[in-house]
């Protein structure tokens, strides 16, 4: 049985992307509103009693929505982020009803799991939001099955080795391909917003995130990502055809056959049912993980 990968919604008018496995959902981010997210999880077959918990990258608002925020409230749904996102946290409404409930469940660099099983590593990342992450995941379908490995890391101006070798053998990569370089500084944004998304603490460009996905590969066995998610497109400095093109030059220089999906901003989409590979995880021993 696959484990569910779909993105919700992705982009600088809010992203939040839905993890299933086993029955028990968990969503990456919260940046747009409840009504809204909740039609994007019905087009998937998703409901809100599906959804478990919720892991945090950062901050910024186009990841975090105030009355989502209380959704998770009334639906008694943890929430795992930084002990540094509490405070951006506190200026939206609900913050102190989710901690008054033990809702508020603070991570570090180290692994953690999930009630219910499913592991998550934190990726730190390189971003003006505070600290950011991206993330591993590790889930099973069912509890006899091989587990699957998916990689999400969006919002980050660069990547480095450490980073592609977190990612190295996931059966899905996530990753944020936001800009073409010629269309942002075409864009006729202020030269404060080009530098700043140029930058180390920016975003990735379409190349920059073709360089990770060939990093990835080239360190993954021969049963490496079957799928490449690209992530967080700007709508006025990118666009799909372009982000897809370089993407595909980096995997035919590696040899593989993967398969591409650009996120949307307005529908649900791409929705992936990951089978697992026939090699084991490389998750660590869980033991002695937190939560």
């Amino acid at each position: 049985m696959p484990v569910q990968f779909a993105v919700l919604a992705s982009g600088s008018r809010g992203n939040s992307t839905l993890v299933k496995a086993g029955g028990a959902g968990l969503l990456v981010d919260f940046g747009i509103g409840p009504r809204t997210l909740e039609k994007r999880m019905e087009s998937v077959g998703v409901g809100w009693k599906d959804i478990h918990a919720v892991v945090l990258t950062h901050t910024h608002g186009d990841h975090i929505d105030s009355a989502t925020l209380g959704r998770l409230v009334t639906g008694e749904i943890p929430l795992y982020a930084h002990e540094a996102h509490r405070g951006p946290l506190s200026r939206l409404d609900h913050l102190d009803a989710l901690d008054k409930a033990g809702l508020f469940r603070a991570y570090d660099e180290r692994p953690f799991l999930t009630p219910d099983g499913l592991r998550v590593e934190p990726i730190e990342l390189s971003h003006d939001g505070g600290p950011t992450f991206g993330f591993r995941f590790e889930g099973r379908a069912e509890r006899k099955a091989r587990s699957v490995s998916m990689g999400y890391l969006a919002d980050t101006g660069v990547w480095t080795s450490a980073i592609a070798d977190a990612l190295t053998d996931v059966d899905l990569l996530g990753v944020e391909f936001n800009y073409d370089v010629e269309l942002q500084r075409q864009s006729g944004r202020s030269a404060y917003l080009i530098a700043r998304n140029l930058g180390n603490r920016g975003h990735l460009s379409n190349a920059q995130g073709a360089g990770l996905v060939e990093a990835v590969l080239q360190r993954s066995g021969p049963s490496g990502p079957k799928h490449v998610v690209l992530l967080h497109l700007s709508h006025q400095c990118n666009r799909p055809d372009i982000a897809v093109k370089e993407a595909r030059a980096a995997i035919r220089a590696s040899g593989r056959r993967v398969l591409v999906h650009a996120a949307e901003q307005g529908v649900a989409s791409p929705n992936i049912f990951v089978v697992p590979s026939r090699r084991q995880s490389r998750a660590r021993s869980t033991a002695n993980l937190p939560f």
